[in-house]
């Protein structure tokens, strides 16, 4: 009698450690697939801040980009500068005033390409700015000339009479990169002269 006492116990006593084995197990495969989905948020994330660090970059290049063309303007383009439809020397006639009327340089126009030295103008090439660094090529801008603006603000015209001085405005559109070429940014903005 005392035999089949001792036996029950143990076969209860084995079949209990083989059910916590398995509870173990399958909590620690949950705490694996737990820490694999955190891993995936925490590269993703970084990659997230990557490419906003890379995009600030790239649009801190194009704003010096656009402070350059302005200087550029104010020191080397004259009222006689000509401006061509083909962006000779990043000089270019408006899409308004084309014959016939084309669209704004992109890099998919025809005969316009960002990478061509010889119809855009780069950061730096017109006056003393220094080299950017940290970004993977110097920014480059292309400046078209509206026209006159009209009259100065705080004055009012008479009719029959010529505006004195009535100004010139100009487009320039920047293209940066970021410290990879794959970050592309454009900036654009008016500047006037009176």
């Amino acid at each position: 009698m005392r035999k089949t006492a001792l036996s029950s116990c143990s076969a209860r006593r084995g079949g209990q450690r083989g059910v916590s084995l398995i509870t173990t197990l399958l909590f620690m495969l949950a705490t694996l697939v737990l820490g694999i989905s955190v891993l995936g948020v925490t590269v993703m994330q970084e990659r997230i801040i990557g490419n906003t660090k890379d995009r600030d970059l790239a649009l801190q290049a194009a704003e010096a980009a656009l402070r350059e063309a302005e200087a550029d303007i104010a020191t080397n383009v004259t009222p006689t500068t000509a401006f061509v439809d083909d962006c000779n020397l990043g000089l270019c006639t408006p899409p308004s005033q084309r014959v016939p009327m084309s669209p704004l340089p992109v890099d998919k126009q025809a005969g316009f390409s960002w990478s061509s030295s010889i119809q855009v103008r780069t950061y730096g090439q017109y006056t003393s700015a220094p080299a950017l660094p940290v970004v993977s090529g110097a920014p480059v801008y292309v400046i078209e000339k509206l026209g006159n603006l009209g009259t100065p603000s705080g004055e009012s015209i008479v009719l029959g009479t010529e505006v004195a001085s009535p100004g010139t405005g100009y487009r320039i559109t920047a293209r940066a990169t970021g410290a990879r070429a794959e970050t592309v940014l454009f900036l654009q903005s008016i500047y006037s002269i009176r």
